[in-house]
């Protein structure tokens, strides 16, 4: 997770550790191969949100990675809330 708030308020964005050029632990900073304005203009996180696969598909797409998964692997479908009532 990249939090903006530093440079650009109000955004929260995932970068797959994988994209990482590299991290100095000792210093708390992770480099990446990306403009601030492509992180800035990445699709948003939502912490409160699961992270499934059609959220995942939009960011290797936004990021023009391949994707780990099979691609013709469809997303699971997410069963509705059940009624608290």
């Amino acid at each position: 997770m990249v939090d903006t708030a530093s440079w650009w308020k109000g955004k929260k964005v995932l970068i797959a550790p994988r994209w990482t050029r590299s991290i100095s632990w000792a210093e708390g900073i992770v480099l990446l191969d990306l403009s601030q304005e492509t992180i800035r203009k990445s699709p948003e996180w939502n912490p409160s949100a699961p992270i499934n696969r059609e959220y995942e598909a939009r960011l290797y797409d936004y990021y023009g990675h391949p994707v780990y998964w099979n691609e013709n692997e469809q997303p699971p479908k997410l069963a509705p809330p059940k009624d608290k009532s």
